[in-house]
């Protein structure tokens, strides 16, 4: 059955102008008879009585939640003349978030991160946990006072694929530009990350108007592409915040709460350290009696072995101190960058080894006790000579 303006919902709602359709039914703006109020009504696809249960099912949970930051349905109603169920939510004029895509200032953007992951981190700390699946700037609308609200939660997997079922089109080319790349695989469980991802590519849309990854999602991230930079317009903490959102693991994403508390933060004027990210890790000062070589950067490939010193390696070489602590590192000489032309590889030069003599190799030794000993031994002959004469 197709709806037109004047027709009439449950005998109160009167359909007055048609809002939009998505994959799995049409919203309208309709008049309630009874409170003489705009509400919005969202009509959903014909289903069988066992889908309907589930339906009623799953949204008499919705019901019970309560967040500034979720759309909450008032009604649940269904058309007995073609077994449609129908919500009726609080009508926002302004409409959702998508037709401001690439008009939105850096402000308006950390207020969007603010409401619209508060939403989910409440939906989140459900037990067991409500998972959206469905974030997209066509499902953030905007209330009379500004804020951010989230719409279409409390759809299970299950309760989606009867939906699907029931559907005679679908309308979700687009959905798939919001589907992080662990939705691509075939073991895929829902996640409260992939709710996180969809934000990303929310956040990239509204400061772009364009789709992150040519809008094919996360399975173009899957397959290697880089995550796309934000314009200069922006800040380098909003781009940070797109690109961590984006993360390929889910587990490298911050969550919910941590994107709402870092927002706010923003917002009141605070420049927050993110809590999702690991800390920097301390530096690691080497021991300053072993050797201490400049790093190597990106720039600075590793050194390859010198087949000859230069001269300046040379000088380094005769200058260099001999210590006397053997097998230490300390054993070493090190010609520093800093003394280096451009180009030059720093190069450790061993010490001269020690030995029993102390600050002298065996060389050096023989060449000053030789003589000496020569002397002793001739001295010692001609006396062993001298007593056998006065013995025989």
């Amino acid at each position: 059955m197709k709806y037109s303006e004047g027709y009439l919902l449950d005998d109160r709602y009167r359909l007055e102008r048609f809002i939009g359709s998505g994959t799995f039914g049409e919203v309208w703006v309709a008049m309630d008879r009874a409170t003489d109020i705009e509400v919005a009504i969202k009509v959903y696809v014909s289903m069988d009585e066992k889908g309907l249960e589930e339906f009623k099912k799953e949204f008499q949970i919705s019901f019970e939640l309560n967040h500034s930051n979720l759309l909450h349905a008032n009604y649940l109603g269904v058309n007995p003349e073609d077994k449609r169920p129908f919500l009726v939510m609080p009508y926002c004029p302004e409409g959702s978030v998508s037709k401001f895509a690439g008009q939105m200032s850096e402000e308006d953007l950390w207020r969007f991160i603010r409401d619209v992951a508060s939403g989910l981190a409440y939906l989140h700390s459900q037990q067991p946990p409500i998972i959206h699946q469905d974030i997209k700037p066509d499902n953030i609308l905007i209330m009379k006072n500004g804020d951010f609200v989230v719409t279409d939660f409390g759809i299970s997997k299950q309760l989606r694929a009867t939906l699907r079922k029931s559907a005679v089109s679908l309308n979700s080319a687009g959905a798939i530009s919001y589907m992080g790349p662990e939705r691509f695989s075939k073991q895929y469980q829902a996640v409260k990350a992939s709710d996180v991802w969809s934000l990303g590519v929310s956040i990239f849309e509204l400061a772009t108007n364009e789709m992150p990854f040519c809008g094919m999602g996360g399975s173009l991230l899957k397959q290697g592409a880089e995550i796309p930079d934000l314009p200069d317009d922006f800040s380098p903490m909003l781009n940070m915040v797109c690109h961590s959102c984006l993360a390929k693991e889910t587990w490298d994403r911050p969550t919910a709460q941590q994107l709402a508390d870092f927002a706010a933060k923003i917002l009141n004027g605070d420049s927050p350290r993110p809590a999702w990210l690991a800390p920097a890790a301390a530096p690691v000062y080497p021991d300053p009696q072993s050797v201490a070589v400049e790093p190597v950067t990106s720039e600075q490939p590793a050194p390859a072995p010198s087949p000859a010193p230069s001269s300046l390696q040379q000088t380094v070489m005769q200058a260099a101190p001999v210590h006397s602590n053997p097998g230490s590192m300390a054993n070493a000489t090190v010609a520093m960058n800093s003394e280096m032309p451009t180009g030059e590889t720093p190069v450790i030069v061993p010490a001269p080894k020690e030995n029993v003599f102390g600050v002298m190799d065996q060389k050096e030794a023989n060449d000053s006790f030789g003589p000496l000993v020569w002397v002793l031994t001739a001295v010692a002959g001609l006396g062993l000579g001298i007593l056998l004469n006065l013995f025989i």
